[in-house]
């Protein structure tokens, strides 16, 4: 199924016209790791403003300062990058094969459906490797695209990036019948 999902990986994303479709692909270890630490800063700092203030995503945001260790995290799991005229639009990391682990769309991309493209992508994935639940621990911007999906408030949590604490949500969906009760 990944293959089907990155089929078109193989074309170089900075060779497409501007009027071309989104390219979906696998991430690349090290030639994707600046734009999508760039794309990853952009969303957090601009999109997350009416819900974290300055210091909650400056501190969350410093998560890509170190390219590398950014570059390693993205490429544990399976993440897709979505590409539009050779730059990246939004992107996800499924880790392990049950839980959304990142999902990003960068600001001049929202609300064209790529976030739930990425969640619908996963879904079908950890299907595939016999999860029966999909979760994530979603920010309050995030949250809200995840319950559209079909993902249930769990708990509600406090994370720490250094001095500053962030809110979060931890959301499960149910991928087969045998999960739901009553």
């Amino acid at each position: 199924m990944l293959d089907d999902l990155t089929k078109a990986g193989t074309a170089d994303p900075h060779t497409q016209r501007a009027h071309d479709a989104v390219l979906w692909r696998a991430y690349v270890a090290q030639q994707d790791a600046a734009p999508l630490a760039a794309l990853f800063r952009d969303a957090i700092l601009t999109l997350a403003a009416p819900h974290y203030d300055a210091a909650q995503r400056a501190a969350w945001a410093s998560a890509a300062d170190d390219l590398d260790a950014f570059d390693a995290r993205l490429a544990r799991g399976v993440t897709l990058v979505a590409w539009h005229a050779g730059q990246p639009v939004a992107f996800g990391q499924l880790l392990p094969c049950d839980h959304v682990e990142m999902l990003y769309v960068a600001p001049a991309w929202t609300r064209r459906g790529l976030a739930s493209a990425l969640i619908a992508r996963f879904e079908v994935l950890a299907r595939e490797a016999g999860a029966s639940t999909l979760d994530t621990d979603a920010s309050a911007l995030a949250r809200p695209v995840f319950e559209r999906a079909g993902f249930s408030l769990v708990a509600e949590e406090i994370v720490r990036r250094g001095s500053v604490s962030l809110p979060r949500f931890h959301l499960c969906k149910p991928l087969d019948a045998a999960s739901f009760s009553g």
